[in-house]
């Protein structure tokens, strides 16, 4: 034991020296002031390794990739202390600089600002529209596309060009999210002039060079990739908002949860994410480090396959769901750094709640059952994999097949290590029921209910449809913010909790450790640190 520990305190001491070491030398930009430049450094679970807006890696994107990417518009700057997670309408411009709606809403025409990309070249109309026809001609998962799509954008004809600072983008059909759609870093604006340079024959829209640098308009440039391993940034000079107070980033992969906990405690990093529970009340009485929670709408879910008996029974479903001891799980499996799901919308939406909150009733469980004709239970088998749901993903299926049993459900569960092979079973319909987490990309309840529970949503892999879910979403969507989406929200939130089309168990929470010298910090509705706010002392 005694030797294990030393090993890990060296292991834990190499990683320190190497991210003190680079953070050190994150000030030796050409143009750096010395005296007031600062820089920030970041231990995370991984690093992407490809910085192409179109290769899409989970969490280590959304952390990462906006800060160097440059939109069209961006959510308005939050309140430090928010709660609730931006609408719609919360849009500022960023590369635009301002935009008209036409009277039909079909016509969305920007006015591009006078701005400049890291390598000098300006912004013009012809960027937007070269790199709109990227996303549209995507070769890999066509998020940017599938955005369009529920934004109601004409896939067909999507930008007009008028000169070289106004461009159109045309809408079929008009919706709520039309606009902020925009302000994904899966809508990054590229300089195509210099992107052009990179481009082959068989690469006509440059990604193999993209995925290794970067040509934006936004706050921060990539100075050297190591994909996989660490990437550094430095301001993009020609930031149009000015240079930012931290020039310097370095975010280094730091696989092992519990050096980047040591390294936190230290304070030999700024900023440590994707810590687990445990590690989290730990550091809540370390002295130097605080924890910051990014508002995010991830629920973690029981999903069960539809077309699998006996779930395609509601009465089955709903027994689950009274069966499950919520509290308890939050308690155990996310040590309190979470809160139980009380129906299907997160609470950092703050829309409505549902009229009937879902409850832990045993007797209700064991009742629901007997009508289904299972007085005894059944046997059923959970899947789960730690990289779709997190570390604790083990501990909640434990804890799920101790309160299941107690009904008479026999769960047998399924590890499967494989990513991949997991994704791959799910969509091929092999698995009985599994462990997810959903994450909208788009933090708005229309996106989130699109994608998770509409007939044929992208993730909607437990085969659920519902005319009246498919209806109610679509009003969402083509309904602006204000009381009348409110109160379509809470309708269809009060249906999905009568029809059980999954059984929520937890809305998770995101937290970051912050070095108690780095402020600055708040949370925006994409569910990252945006670098450009912060100050390190």
């Amino acid at each position: 034991m005694g030797t294990t520990s030393v090993r890990m305190r060296a292991v834990a001491a190499l990683a320190v020296t190497s991210l003190a070491v680079a953070g050190c030398s994150g000030n030796d930009g050409d143009d750096a002031d010395a005296g007031t430049s600062q820089a920030l450094t970041v231990a995370a679970p991984g690093v992407v390794s490809s910085l192409d807006s179109e290769r899409y890696q989970g969490f280590i994107s959304i952390d990462l990739l906006p800060n160097i990417s440059g939109t069209l518009v961006r959510f308005t700057k939050p309140e430090a202390g928010a709660t609730t997670l931006q609408t719609p309408d919360q849009i500022e411009p960023e590369l635009a600089e301002s935009w008209e709606l036409s009277d039909d809403r079909k016509q969305m025409t920007f006015t591009l600002r006078e701005a400049k990309s890291q390598f000098g070249n300006a912004l013009t109309a012809e960027d937007v529209k070269w790199s709109v026809d990227r996303m549209v001609n995507s070769e890999g998962v066509p998020i940017a596309k599938i955005l369009m799509g529920i934004g109601g954008w004409d896939i067909e004809n999507p930008v007009t060009v008028t000169d070289d600072r106004t461009v159109t983008i045309n809408v079929a059909q008009p919706n709520a999210v039309s606009v902020s759609i925009l302000s994904t870093f899966f809508m990054t604006i590229y300089d195509s002039v210099e992107a052009k340079k990179h481009a082959t024959g068989d690469d006509p829209y440059a990604y193999k060079w993209l995925g290794e640098n970067t040509a934006t308009f936004g706050p921060y440039e990539v100075r050297s990739f190591d994909p996989g391993k660490e990437v550094r940034l430095t301001a993009n000079k020609n930031y149009f908002r000015g240079t930012p107070t931290v020039t310097d980033v370095v975010v280094r992969a730091v696989a092992d949860t519990s050096n980047r906990l040591q390294l936190a405690q230290s304070g030999q990093v700024d900023v440590a994410s994707a810590l687990t529970f445990d590690q989290l009340s730990s550091l809540e009485n370390s002295d130097g480090v605080r924890l910051e929670r990014v508002l995010y709408p991830n629920i973690d879910v029981l999903v069960p396959n539809l077309k699998a008996e006996p779930f395609d029974d509601k009465r089955v479903r709903e027994a689950i769901s009274y069966a499950v001891d919520r509290a308890a799980i939050v308690e155990s499996a996310y040590q309190g750094y979470s809160t139980a799901s009380s129906d299907f919308i997160h609470d950092d939406f703050g829309a409505p709640a549902a009229a009937q909150s879902l409850t832990h009733n045993i007797d209700r469980a064991k009742q629901l059952l007997a009508e289904a004709g299972l007085p005894n239970g059944f046997p059923m088998e959970l899947a789960y994999n730690a990289a779709n749901v997190g570390a604790h993903s083990e501990q909640v299926a434990v804890l799920l097949r101790s309160q299941l049993a107690k009904v008479g459900i026999e769960v047998k569960l399924n590890n499967v290590a494989s990513g991949a092979d997991f994704d791959a079973a799910k969509r091929e319909g092999k698995l009985q029921s599994w462990l997810a987490t959903s994450t909208p990309l788009v933090p708005d309840p229309a996106y989130y209910l699109q994608v998770f529970y509409s007939t044929g949503g992208l993730t909607n892999l437990q085969n659920y449809s519902s005319s009246t879910v498919d209806g109610l979403s679509r009003q969402i969507l083509e309904t602006q913010p204000g009381p009348e989406r409110e109160a379509l929200v809470k309708q269809v939130n009060d249906f999905m909790v009568g029809d059980m089309p999954a059984i929520p168990l937890v809305d998770s929470q995101k937290f970051y450790a912050f070095r108690d010298g780095v402020t600055g910090f708040v949370s925006y509705s994409q569910g990252h640190v945006n670098y450009y706010d912060i100050s390190v002392s």
